[in-house]
């Protein structure tokens, strides 16, 4: 029996491994290329951080091609293959990268199975110091920046709420070492509160209770000396609540802070439709109008994926914005125009309304404001009247096919969705990384389409396929408001 060279067969394996990863790679410029290409002879830019996203959308729609063509012998798959692949479906790979509106209102980040994990970024405390201790939240993807006076003050030479002692009851003198030192002076404020004690800058901490003594505070030591009137409430902090302190004398006491990837688990949903025509249509519409059913059918498959796309996108939205955990609903704004009052001016109070969303969702995450408006048709026909509005280019010229880029009100993007209430409207955020990210667009196959196949009877079928998951990420930067009596 011939004895097996582990060393030769682990060579053989790295090597394979290797060839794998270099055909892989090349087939991912291949498609960068390819798009990239195609873009420009549209006068479109294709953005660095969407290259990524199209290589593993691609590569994605490349294993559908050759499980189909190649019986699953996907390691037998060559760049020529790749290449022919994405030429063949170059109509198609823009599609539904950059023309959907969920691209407008999400984050995308292509997944690379159907069950996979969407990941998010989080900003965490590595140093503690005051009441922020190591492991905080500094800025959650889920929820905002952390509202802690501490938290904010983080990157700073503030020292917030720092925990001295706990009071039993029976004890009124407090004495000890702050945390970092040297304190500079004026800056420390202790107190149980009750009573508290302010440095005067001189080294005397003064009592604000009449009858109370004052104490004492040494900068370059950070000891303390402080005798409060009565007795501290059993349990109850003593607090440093605030002061600062000299940073090139004690570096350690300087923020860090930890870069947190975290990940959630999603399922792609799959947007399938099916195309049936009669050849004899195909060819009397090619020679009487110069038109190709195919391409004309095509056109229209992708056009109804996208607008189930969309309209499951905006239908996630719609349910953050009134979500329990979503900032604070706007109200209704009553069209309606009251005695004495002018229609347009009564219209452009909309403006305060849209300006009160925007502060309640900078309430939620102290991190954003709103910058997107997805509108039902009766709101956005009132936005189309407000003179801060502008039109996106080319409305009018074709009729819209489900949700679209209405235009803009201010600096914010108004969306038209005419399958929403039409009284309802969104207001949301949109970032422009995985850190502010409010809801995340996840693609698997943008589109995939089958050849067309002919029958017996001469009828023609096509299947066009597109699969996507969508997962909210923070449902504060998301709200709600109506309108009536327009």
């Amino acid at each position: 029996m011939q004895a097996i060279d582990i060393r030769k067969l682990a060579e053989q394996r790295k090597g394979e491994l290797e060839r794998r990863q270099k055909e892989a790679m090349g087939r991912w410029q291949s498609y960068i290329d390819i798009v990239e290409t195609h873009y420009k002879s549209q006068g479109r830019e294709l953005l660095e951080y969407k290259k990524a996203n199209i290589a593993q959308a691609c590569d994605n729609l490349f294993d559908f091609y050759v499980l189909n063509r190649m019986n699953g012998m996907i390691s037998e798959a060559t760049t020529s293959d790749a290449i022919a692949f994405a030429r063949q479906m170059l109509p198609t790979i823009p599609a539904l990268l950059s023309s959907l509106v969920a691209d407008e209102v999400s984050v995308v980040q292509t997944i690379d199975r159907p069950q996979a994990q969407v990941y998010f970024m989080n900003l965490k405390a590595a140093t503690a110091r005051g009441n922020v201790t190591a492991a905080d939240s500094l800025i959650s993807a889920k929820t905002g920046h952390a509202s802690g006076e501490g938290h904010r003050l983080y990157a700073s030479d503030y020292v917030i709420n720092e925990t001295l002692a706990t009071g039993n009851g029976s004890t009124k003198k407090y004495t000890g070492i702050l945390a970092r030192k040297p304190v500079i002076a004026a800056t420390l404020v202790i107190s149980d509160g009750v009573e508290t004690f302010t440095d005067n800058g001189s080294g005397v901490m003064v009592t604000d209770t009449s009858g109370g003594s004052n104490g004492t505070i040494a900068y370059a030591a950070g000891e303390y000396d402080v005798t409060f009137k009565t007795n501290v409430v059993n349990l109850v902090k003593i607090h440093a609540t605030t002061y600062r302190y000299n940073v090139e004398s004690d570096t350690s006491g300087i923020g860090g802070i930890d870069f947190e990837v975290t990940a959630e688990n999603v399922d792609a949903m799959v947007f399938p439709i099916k195309l049936n025509y009669n050849v004899f249509s195909a060819i009397n519409l090619q020679k009487i109008h110069g038109m190709v059913l195919a391409d004309e059918g095509m056109k229209f498959a992708t056009q109804e994926i996208k607008f189930a796309i969309d309209q499951v996108v905006l239908k996630y939205v719609l349910a953050a914005a009134q979500n329990a955990n979503a900032a604070t609903a706007i109200g209704a704004f009553d069209c309606a125009v009251g005695t004495g009052q002018e229609w347009i001016w009564r219209q452009n109070q909309f403006n305060r309304y849209v300006s009160k969303g925007s502060a309640n969702i900078f309430a939620k995450t102290l991190r954003a404001t709103g910058n997107i408006i997805i509108g039902g048709m009766n709101v956005c026909a009132m936005i189309e009247n407000l003179p801060n509005f502008k039109p996106a280019a080319g409305i009018g010229t074709k009729p819209p096919a489900g949700p679209y880029v209405f235009g803009t009100l201010g600096n914010r993007m108004v969306i038209a969705n005419p399958f929403y209430n039409a009284d309802t409207y969104v207001l949301q955020f949109r970032g422009d990384n995985y850190l502010f990210a409010p809801i995340i667009y996840a693609p698997y196959v943008p589109l995939y389409s089958t050849d067309p196949v002919t029958l017996a009877d001469f009828s023609v079928q096509r299947g066009f396929l597109s699969m996507a998951a969508v997962k909210v990420v923070n449902y504060g930067m998301f709200t709600y408001g109506t309108i009536s009596n327009f």
